[in-house]
């Protein structure tokens, strides 16, 4: 008998980086945008803009190197995580129910109002923000049974998608719930935010589904027979919510028929809308994909303007509006937060509330513009670790990681996406739990004889 040993299996090194290089192209691509875009940002001295573009390009190639650095090399294999087919069910209705009380208490309507606020988008948002102001202090119960189930319920999505093939009519339907919950909720408030997570999260899934199938040596015709049903899917999705978009923002900023020029928000920093580099584009999509710039683009400006200040410490609860609401709450001391850069931008008419100013601005909160270096390599670092895990180690917890994180990076250039609710604290925090328990318990192991040739 041939003696035998142990061995974790291992994935050759190599695997496809072509998902971590879009979305890194699409962050790179709005400072583009930026900067050649025909917005009069006051921006007055040359030295400005050098020391604005200089830091930019730092931060996104220490971001990009850390990526490399992180999904570089072999990664053990995992098992799938056990419980799926409970997990899915379960947390969707968990969304179903907590539907109701949300909407009621953000909007003050029901989820079967919804064709009501789809009607007027515009009146939907002022609802929305009146409702918000109205009850300050009065959806802590809300917040907590949000918070509490959100890494339940976020996880529908990233692991549906990925196990599509084997959750059966009862998972999918649960998927189908927690994308109707969440468009649902979108509508009733006029708000982007819950679309454009279902897109960010959905694609970042389909990305893992299709590195998976890249790892296990799927030829390109298999690739392209299997995921252009899931590719059409999101196109079709994409436009939708670009109409949306602009229907939304068409219905706050009134029509944009005649209109020669787009501001951010209320202030005097606006694009002109007649410049021949755009003037070419029909005058609605030119007015759409101008208000998409001025709403993703804007918080480079955010960030000069932070630039321009001395750093005053936040002491590790200035990169989130969460951490310092709740800092806050338990100690009624708002000394970090008056230090914050983003909270002194408003001296600048840029105040935090209501404008960008990019995550690496939240993160120097805390440790300064030096110190958000490293910060940013190391979400880097696990971002492209979570990456290689999700798709060359088949795990399933770095696969939430991993649209967390994308989700994180997709939203460098406005602001700290993930941290800045309660929600996006427990999620990533119960699956960096549940990553850890996963990864050091769930090896998959095969019997290889001795002597037989196996990855280092």
């Amino acid at each position: 008998m041939l003696a035998s040993r142990i061995l974790r299996v291992v994935p050759p090194a190599g695997g496809t980086r072509i998902p971590l290089m879009l979305v890194f192209g699409y962050v790179v691509g709005t400072f583009l945008l930026f900067l050649a875009w025909p917005v009069n940002w006051p921006i007055y001295y040359a030295a400005n803009w050098a020391r604005l573009i200089f830091y930019v390009v730092l931060c996104l190639a220490i971001v990009w190197a850390a990526t490399i650095a992180g999904s570089a090399g072999p990664t053990q294999v995992t098992a799938p995580l056990p419980g799926l087919k409970i997990l899915l069910p379960a947390a969707a209705l968990v969304a179903a129910l907590l539907l109701i009380p949300s909407s009621f208490a953000y909007t003050d309507r029901g989820p079967w109002d919804v064709l009501n606020a789809l009607a007027d988008q515009g009146a939907a948002y002022r609802r929305f923000q009146q409702q918000v102001a109205a009850t300050t202090g009065q959806r802590n119960m809300i917040v907590v049974l949000r918070a509490l189930t959100a890494p339940a319920v976020y996880a529908i999505l990233p692991l549906g998608i990925i196990h599509w093939r084997r959750i059966g009519w009862i998972g999918r339907a649960s998927l189908g719930v927690a994308v109707a919950c969440s468009i649902i909720f979108s509508i009733l408030r006029g708000t982007d935010k819950e679309i454009a997570d279902l897109f960010v999260i959905g694609t970042a899934a389909a990305f893992v589904s299709f590195g998976r199938a890249r790892a296990m040596g799927e030829t390109a015709g298999v690739l392209v027979r299997r995921y252009w049903k899931p590719v059409l899917v999101a196109l079709i999705f994409l436009y939708i919510a670009q109409g949306l978009f602009t229907d939304r923002k068409e219905g706050r900023l009134g029509s944009f028929a005649s209109r020669t020029a787009l501001c951010v928000n209320d202030s005097h920093i606006c694009a002109d809308l007649d410049n021949p580099a755009i003037a070419w584009l029909p005058q609605r999509q030119r007015a759409g994909l101008t208000v998409f710039i001025l709403s993703t683009c804007s918080g480079y400006y955010g960030l000069e303007l932070a630039m321009e200040k001395s750093f005053e410490p936040a002491w590790g609860v200035g990169h989130s509006p969460a951490a310092l609401s709740a800092y806050e709450a338990a100690t009624d001391d708002r000394t970090p937060h008056l230090s914050t850069y983003t909270w002194r931008n408003g001296s600048d008419h840029w105040p935090e509330e209501n404008y960008w100013s990019t995550l690496i601005t939240w993160i120097a909160n805390d440790v300064g513009f030096v110190g958000a270096l490293p910060v940013l390599a190391l979400i880097g670092f696990f971002w492209g670790r979570w990456w290689r895990e999700a798709a060359g180690g088949m795990s399933d917890p770095a696969a939430v990681l991993f649209a967390l994180a994308t989700t994180m990076i997709f939203y460098l250039p406005a602001n700290n996406q993930v941290l800045a609710s309660y929600d996006g604290y427990t999620t990533f925090a119960a699956w960096i739990a549940i990553w850890l328990w996963h990864r050091a318990r769930r090896t998959v192991s095969a019997v290889v004889p001795l002597g037989v040739d196996t990855p280092s």
